[in-house]
């Protein structure tokens, strides 16, 4: 009788944006979809703000292993943590804007006698805007200017430990296509390097209870409201967390300030558009915690008298469960964040996502899996163009429910080209070989 596949995923890289959260429980289905029998075990950073009991309703036989490694010792800090890196076969570095945990993944290798490890549907972005040493960091720029300024780098402007790992990992998948011409640019020797969707295409989580009683206490009635999520340049974590702001943060404050205006200003264009055109509502929902204030400032006294008793704004933060069965209930989502829009085509839903070019190029992933014009550049296009790609998706709700279909069969063949691959790796491994490798990883001292 063989041993069942046991898998090891790290993710769950913070808990103060529903994309982050989303990661997780996307890669849970690609790989309980695709090994039914294996064991997964999860490996988090955070799953607080009630992430925990949301994963285990889903996922009831998962196995949540927290801790970290002792830098002064080199062991796992919980028995749990200890116990799971020894069973498990294969480590998974899950889906997000880089290789997040590169010692952890070097402390993998350590513990198990260098078991394999994988890497799946990541960004490597070379470009990195908002240097620390940069007083205003660099605003970023669109993406095709992106796409000429990596074509120009250098073969060997790869770091060399960032290349180590890549080239020793059993599979890298790149949720970007600009990140896999960039590592391919850099003859990162990997067999398997390819293109995987964003981890969170895979999820499934629903929390209708929670979606359906806002919408009633809010007069939302399902498929005649949109949902707009604002966004500024720069994400505001020192605030977010509540730490005291370094030279770079106020740097990246100073950008957000500069544009915060012009950018919400496009977003209430549309909203106005939309509203007297339509009569239907909006919900101003956030894919950050910092999003419910930013929401509010969106919504205020500066949209026409005729329009703001159409509009509901979210008072809080709230879990990807209940975002999907809201989503899947709205009528189209627009969004300056990039996860909202991946969990509306996921539930069914039309989306247009807005991109700001301090964001990565992680933006090029629209792209790639067929957006079409229902992407833009906030720099390429105004308010009035948002409410009429808006206005056409509600002239023909049903071409736009097919070409929503059609993305998403694109975005399954993909997850399962991807599966195929790891299949085949894990099919070369030896049952045997698998065994004998269990138990190498030490127990914390008591």
């Amino acid at each position: 009788m063989t041993r069942p596949l046991h898998i090891l995923l790290r993710s769950s890289w913070q808990t103060v944006n529903i994309g982050d959260i989303g990661h997780s429980p996307g890669v849970l289905t690609l790989w309980e979809k695709n090994f039914p029998g294996a064991t997964i075990s999860l490996w988090p950073e955070y799953v607080d703000r009630g992430v925990r009991p949301m994963l285990q309703r889903r996922f009831p036989a998962l196995e949540i292993a927290e801790g970290t490694i002792d830098p002064s010792t080199g062991l796992p800090t919980t028995p749990e943590l200890a116990r799971v890196i020894a069973d498990a076969d294969l480590l998974v570095h899950g889906s997000g804007p880089g290789i997040i945990v590169p010692h952890h993944i070097e402390d993998w290798i350590r513990l198990t006698n260098g078991k394999p490890y994988g890497i799946y549907a990541i960004t490597v972005d070379p470009l990195g805007s908002g240097s620390a040493e940069q007083a205003v960091p660099d605003e970023g720029d669109t993406i095709a200017r992106q796409r000429e300024l990596i074509a120009a780098l250098s073969a060997n402007h790869l770091p060399l430990r960032r290349r180590r790992l890549l080239e020793s990992a059993a599979f890298v998948f790149c949720r970007d296509t600009l990140t896999l011409d960039y590592l391919r640019a850099q003859r990162v020797r990997q067999p398997r390097l390819e293109f995987a969707p964003d981890g969170a295409f895979g999820i499934d989580l629903r929390d209708d209870a929670a979606a359906a009683a806002f919408l009633e206490a809010h007069g939302l009635r399902e498929g005649e409201f949109i949902c707009v999520i604002p966004r500024l340049r720069f994400t505001p974590y020192h605030e977010t967390h509540d730490v005291p702001a370094t030279p770079r943060d106020e740097g990246r404050a100073i950008v957000s300030a500069r544009h915060r205006e012009a950018d919400m200003e496009k977003l209430r264009v549309m909203i106005t558009r939309w509203v007297r055109s339509t009569g239907l509502k909006v919900l101003v929902c956030p894919e950050m915690t910092y999003q419910v204030k930013l929401g509010l400032d969106l919504v205020g006294d500066r949209l026409p008298e005729d329009v703001r008793d159409k509009v509901v704004w979210r008072p809080s933060y709230w879990l990807p469960d209940e975002a999907c069965s809201t989503y899947a209930r709205a009528h189209t989502v627009v969004s300056l964040d990039n996860h909202s829009p991946i969990f509306a085509l996921t539930a069914g839903t039309p989306t247009i996502f807005v991109r700001q070019p301090s964001d990565t190029i992680k933006g090029q992933m629209w792209a790639d899996v067929g957006l079409g014009d229902w992407y833009c550049e906030i720099t390429e296009t105004d308010g009035d163009t948002l409410a009429e790609r808006l206005l056409s998706i509600h002239a023909d709700r049903a071409a736009a429910l097919e070409r929503v279909r059609h993305i998403m069969d694109g975005v399954r063949a993909a997850q399962d080209r991807s599966f195929r691959i790891i299949k085949e790796f894990l099919s070369s491994v030896d049952q045997s070989e698998r065994v004998q490798n269990r138990g190498f990883c030490a127990l914390p001292a008591s």
